[in-house]
């Protein structure tokens, strides 16, 4: 697909989505044909959603049946079977509107708008959120779908081949290192790591470029166990070659635990920061980073 309509597919797709799981309840039932009408016709929405519905033995009316006489609530383990189910559910509920009724008795909301709302909650908003994220993986997006999908210029939305960060370090460090790991996982960010990131067998050299090719930024961390040489000394090397090749798309950040601790020469030219504490150092790498976190949501559970 071109760039345009890709763009134009993400903005219909997040108005859509918005529209159906956050207007009027008063609404929802318009709403709810909208989206599944774009989602049928859709260049980049449709196949995502033909590749689900291929699952056989998979039907919303007999679900839809069961939630009327058994008032029992059920949804599949596999992933693929749910969403599949799920569609089903929308498209079965489009042809017959009242059925928002037998859901609500089944859970014991006996107003209509409390029945919607709770539909969207348990039925509508997991679905959603899975095709968000695989939406954003066909369009070659490796953002979270909560900043993939805001339908900003494609210019600002980098590809699957460009978010990776790539952390270098001296084994003894490793502690260190993976409390860094964890922390950016949990924000969001895809973090580059010798181990898990490379299986047995990977070839060491090429495997660390590969990190670094597919990296927007490299973060070094500089302790008195730090030495330019082997295999740190060419990851120093990688590193200016991307950051020369990428310009602002590509960060060097490099952290100092120990101001007795010498830096590498090749990364004298750019700024390091000493810190105390692996929070100070957190939140140096979010401040230089060429990416950024997407908005605040309230986390699913919540609601």
């Amino acid at each position: 697909m071109e760039k345009d309509k890709i763009t134009q597919s993400l903005r219909i797709f997040r108005e859509r989505r918005d529209d159906l799981l956050h207007e009027d309840t008063s609404t929802f039932e318009i709403n709810l044909q909208r989206l599944l009408e774009f989602c049928d016709q859709d260049e980049l929405i449709k196949p995502l959603i033909n590749s689900i519905e291929k699952i056989e033995h998979i039907s919303g009316d007999k679900w839809w049946e069961q939630i009327s006489s058994e008032r029992e609530i059920t949804f599949p383990t596999n992933l693929d079977e749910d969403l599949a189910l799920r569609i089903s559910i929308l498209k079965e509920l489009a042809k017959v509107p009242t059925r928002i009724f037998s859901f609500g008795f089944a859970i014991g909301k006996s107003k209509g708008n409390e029945a919607v709302e709770s539909f969207r909650s348990m039925v509508i908003r997991p679905l959603l959120s899975e095709l968000s994220e695989r939406v954003s993986k066909a369009a070659d997006i490796a953002t979270p779908e909560e900043r993939a999908l805001q339908a900003v210029p494609l210019s600002r939305i980098p590809s699957a081949k460009q978010t990776r960060i790539f952390l270098s370090h001296k084994s003894v460090d490793k502690p260190i290192v993976m409390r860094y790991y964890n922390a950016l996982k949990e924000l969001g960010f895809e973090p580059w790591l010798d181990q898990p990131d490379m299986p047995a067998g990977t070839n060491l050299e090429r495997g660390i470029l590969d990190g670094f090719e597919k990296s927007c930024a490299a973060i070094f961390f500089v302790t008195e166990n730090f030495k330019d040489e082997n295999y740190l000394a060419t990851e120093v090397d990688y590193a200016i070659v991307q950051k020369r090749k990428k310009g602002k798309k590509f960060s060097i950040i490099t952290l100092r635990y120990h101001a007795s601790s010498a830096i590498p020469g090749l990364l004298n030219t750019y700024i390091y920061k000493d810190v105390q504490n692996d929070l100070d150092g957190l939140t140096e790498v979010l401040r230089s980073l060429p990416i950024e976190l997407g908005p605040v949501r309230w986390k699913q559970e919540v609601i």
